[in-house]
Parts: structure tokens; sequence; C-alpha cells
């Protein structure tokens, strides 16, 4: 479970977004593609998938039925 030192998280969404525009990749796709150029296991990288990469990630995996849609209420 070592986390390569050189990923960062900008870096990650950094390569994850031009493999989704430049190879239309999704983004499940992309970030599986980044952890096998760079040998790092998904479950390590995981971590570091946050903020608006893992927005994108959610709403994919939501409209393709891979994970249950949820709705945000204020209560």
């Amino acid at each position: 479970m070592i986390i390569n030192p050189t990923i960062t998280r900008e870096d990650l969404r950094n390569q994850v977004e031009q493999l989704v525009h430049k190879d239309k990749m999704t983004y499940a796709e992309a970030i599986c593609e980044v952890c096998t150029s760079l040998t790092i296991d998904p479950e390590d990288i995981a971590r570091i998938v946050t903020g608006p990469l893992r927005i994108k990630l959610e709403a994919e995996a939501m409209q393709r039925n891979i994970i249950k849609n949820t709705t945000l209420t204020l209560f």
C-alpha cells in the first residue's frame, strides 16, 4: 500500500482530464490508465481522488447506473 510520491492530486487531475478530453475515455478508465502507467494500485490512488475529480467520477458512475443515484437535501 505504498503511494508513489511523484503523483500529486493536481498531477492526477491533470492527467485524468487530459485522457478524458483527448482520448475520449471515461473518468474511471482514465484513472485506471494512470494507475497502470505509474504501476499504482487503484485502491491506493483512491485516497487522492478528491474534489472536482471525485464529483465527476461519482456523476459518471450515477449516470451509468454503477452507483445509486443520490439527491442532496438541505435537511
